[in-house]
């Protein structure tokens, strides 16, 4: 079980057609964090940033259907 504080456990998920990984934050779940995939495959966790919505080059339904999905499995 996470602690009271943490509402969400720190799932990923792998889009290779954005080369990078996404998660939500662990607060609330409400807000997209991405870090890169190195051309080797690695990740490196401490790289997650927000993703800045203002400035990214996908539609508002790609955005839903990521943070849905990680959503859907953090109930898991």
């Amino acid at each position: 079980m996470l602690p009271s504080s943490l509402k969400f456990a720190m799932i990923f998920l792998t889009s290779t057609n954005h080369g990078c990984v996404y998660t939500l934050s662990q607060e609330d779940g409400d807000e997209l964090f991405y870090a890169p995939i190195y051309a080797n495959g690695n990740i490196n966790l401490e790289e997650f940033a927000p993703v800045d919505m203002s400035e990214i080059d996908m539609d508002d339904m790609e955005v839903y259907d990521i943070m849905r999905r990680l959503k859907v499995m953090n109930e898991v």
